[in-house]
């Protein structure tokens, strides 16, 4: 017999913790430009940096970094969109869903899509286009917000997914007259 709640549970523990190393493997993206500038590794790309300036390089490299990020959140949202749909799935065909469970995986799901079309494309093309402008620029600010909300959604799915997990991993109480009704009820017998 097929163990749902287990695959569920493994399958959300998998979409939970790839999301957390997504996130830390982007903000490491642009700390490693900052490391990489201030210690090269050997001494004759320390000498190139030093013709060409680091303050230039910084730029192009935070650049490269940033694209990057893009890739990743790109193609992780569209694997968060598979995996959400398998989940729903499981949970929907699996062992006596509750509504609760549904709708929570539907939100984190919904946070997904709402990421991918909505924030992502918007986030993209304006962190293209605020390198060469100041702080104080109607559109750096535009790019922070969004960038900030979502972050916050990302959170709020996090936080979504470890509601689900508990809810996973705590079974319900056992009826222990369930299958003598069922048998009754397919066999046409009372007690």
């Amino acid at each position: 017999m097929i163990r749902y709640r287990r695959l569920s549970a493994l399958l959300l523990g998998i979409w939970l913790g790839a999301g957390i190393l997504t996130d830390v493997a982007v903000t490491q993206n642009f700390q490693t430009v900052d490391q990489f500038l201030q210690s090269p590794g050997n001494v004759n790309t320390s000498i190139r940096l030093n013709a060409i300036g680091r303050d230039r390089e910084r730029v192009l490299l935070r650049r490269n970094a940033a694209e990057e990020n893009n890739r990743i959140f790109e193609n992780w949202e569209r694997v968060q969109i598979g995996l959400g749909a398998l989940f729903f799935m499981l949970l929907l065909f699996g062992e006596r869903p509750t509504i609760l469970m549904l709708g929570l995986c539907l939100a984190m799901f919904a946070i997904v899509v709402a990421e991918r079309f909505l924030l992502t494309p918007r986030i993209i093309d304006l962190g293209r286009a605020i390198d060469d402008l100041p702080a104080a620029d109607p559109a750096v600010k535009k790019f922070r917000v969004l960038h900030g909300f979502y972050s916050g959604l990302d959170i709020l799915k996090l936080l979504l997914g470890l509601g689900l997990a508990v809810r996973l991993t705590i079974k319900p109480k056992q009826d222990k007259d369930r299958f003598a009704r069922e048998y009754a009820a397919t066999t046409g017998r009372l007690k």
